[in-house]
C-alpha cells in the first residue's frame, strides 16, 4: 500500500467548483480514525444482508460474481457485535473487479481501498467497499474475493 499511499488523487467537480480531492492516505486515516462500539444483538442484521445482498445482485454483473455470504459477527445470532455488516462476495477475477465493479460502487456511494488481507503492506490485496447511511455512520464492509 505504500506506492499506492504515494498517488495523490486528481482534482473533481463539486458544486461546479474545482475542489482537491483528498489522497488515499488522508482517507486512509479518516477511515481509521472512526469510533465504534460493540451493541447487543440486533435482529434485524440477516435483513439487512438480505437486502444488501439483493441489491449487489441486482446492480454488479452477474458474471462476475459467485457466492456472497454473511459473515462475522453480526451473522452470529445473540452476539453482541460492531453494527456493521460483514458481506464477502466471491468475484472471478480481481481485476475485472477493479474495472466493472469498483465504478458501480463508487458511484453508488461506497468507499472504496485495495485493502491488504493482513498487516498494513502484505499480500494478498482485496477490493473493500464501505457503505453509509445518510448520516455517514458506516452500516456495511462488502469484501470482495
Amino acid at each position: 500500500m505504500k506506492a499506492a499511499v504515494l498517488v495523490s488523487v486528481a482534482a473533481s467537480l463539486q458544486d461546479g467548483k474545482q475542489v482537491a480531492m483528498r489522497t488515499l492516505q488522508e482517507r486512509i486515516q479518516s477511515v481509521v480514525r472512526e469510533d465504534f462500539c460493540v451493541v447487543e444483538y440486533d435482529p434485524g442484521w440477516p435483513r439487512l444482508f438480505e437486502q444488501e445482498k439483493q441489491h449487489l445482485l441486482s446492480c454488479l454483473p452477474n458474471e462476475l460474481i459467485g457466492s456472497i455470504a454473511h459473515f462475522g459477527s453480526t451473522a452470529i445470532p445473540g452476539m453482541a457485535a460492531k453494527p456493521i455488516v460483514d458481506i464477502l462476495v466471491e468475484v472471478v477475477s480481481l481485476e475485472e473487479t477493479k474495472k466493472r465493479i469498483v465504478p458501480v460502487l463508487e458511484a453508488g456511494g461506497y468507499d472504496y481501498f485495495w485493502r491488504p488481507a493482513w498487516g498494513n503492506d502484505t499480500p494478498p490485496f482485496y477490493p473493500w467497499f464501505i457503505k453509509r447511511n445518510a448520516a455517514g455512520v458506516r452500516t456495511h464492509h462488502i469484501h470482495m474475493a
